[in-house]
């Protein structure tokens, strides 16, 4: 099974909180707390709010779910825990998706230092949520140094998604009307 339930109207970004400082991130430091968010907008209390899942992957600092006022949630809704308990219910998927993040972590310095790398590790993730071929190919240069690449991906219903890759953080999930990404895909 693949993860893509996971990003069904929502986002998935694996980033460390550090953007714009200029520091030299260091993935294998549990200091610079490297995790992965889960966004969703999502029915909480009767009413659609965005709900934020923190998993820490290079420490072990407990998981954290907040809303959008960055309060703490204490009980994840039922449909969303039962949502990610089946997407990462079998071992096999979710060893092969870790295995395949601790590779792009470990390079992540060359992520942006050419488009075919950048492609390379958006492939890499993208595969684990049933994203293939992709249909669209954005990119942004600032002074000849590539700033951040994006795939954009079809499927055969008409639903588009991304994948995301800049100086701080991969971003993959569904483009929708909540999704901040891009005005206008494809």
């Amino acid at each position: 099974m693949a993860l893509k339930e996971l990003i069904e109207n929502q986002t998935i970004k694996i980033d460390d909180h550090k953007r714009g400082n200029r520091e030299i991130k260091n993935w294998d430091n549990a200091r610079s707390d490297i995790h992965i968010d889960k966004t969703t907008n999502f029915p909480l209390n009767g009413k659609r709010q965005k709900v934020r899942i923190k998993i820490p992957i290079n420490s072990d600092r407990p998981i954290s779910i907040e809303n959008e006022r960055h309060q703490e949630v204490y009980e994840i809704p039922n449909r969303l825990k039962r949502e990610i308990q089946q997407a990462l219910e079998n071992k096999q998927t979710r060893e092969s998706f870790v295995k395949d993040v601790l590779k792009v972590l470990e390079d992540f310095e060359t992520a942006l230092s050419t488009e075919e790398r950048a492609e390379e590790v958006l492939t890499r993730i993208s595969k684990h949520f049933e994203l293939y071929w992709p249909k669209n190919r954005i990119k942004q240069y600032v002074n000849n140094i590539l700033e951040f690449y994006s795939l954009v991906y079809e499927n055969d219903d008409g639903k588009k998604y991304f994948a995301k890759v800049d100086k701080e953080k991969i971003e993959i999930g569904r483009y929708n009307g909540y999704a901040k990404q891009f005005k206008k895909i494809g």
